[in-house]
């Protein structure tokens, strides 16, 4: 009765190993797929940060949110490793690219068709407007 119960354990172990490993390290070891941690990182930083105050996360600056899109180097700027891309959008809600201070609000590549892409996304407001920021990495 012991030794069965001991296989059984065993065989659990095992299988869950099987089962669970890959999907545990599979966002560190390979370079070509989505990372959510990045895009997370990186959505969280611009909607309570970058472009808008401590003290109104998610109420973007009109200024500071014109001015990180007409950068020409805005994605640059983020800590993103060298073989991650990223686009950072701003849509409203029709879903077009927005226009903030006359600076369309879209910064870096483009998605590839055939690119295995995190996004991650947050509602924000500028100037009283309700806007989506889309930010994709691949």
């Amino acid at each position: 009765m012991d030794f069965a119960a001991g296989v059984s354990i065993f065989l659990v172990t095992v299988a869950f190993a099987f089962a669970f490993v890959p999907g545990i390290i599979t966002p560190f070891a390979d370079p070509d797929v989505g990372d959510p941690v990045s895009a997370n990182r990186v959505a969280d930083d611009l909607a309570t940060d970058r472009l808008a105050s401590p003290n109104h996360p998610y109420d973007l600056d009109a200024e500071r949110t014109a001015a990180f899109f007409e950068d020409g180097d805005a994605v640059g700027e983020l800590a993103m490793r060298d073989y991650k891309s990223v686009n950072v959008t701003l849509t409203n809600t029709t879903g077009d690219v927005a226009t903030i201070d006359d600076v369309r609000a879209a910064a870096g590549q483009s998605l590839p068709g055939d690119a295995d892409a995190t996004v991650a996304w947050r509602s924000v407001t500028v100037g009283g407007d309700r806007y989506e920021l889309v930010v994709r990495v691949w």
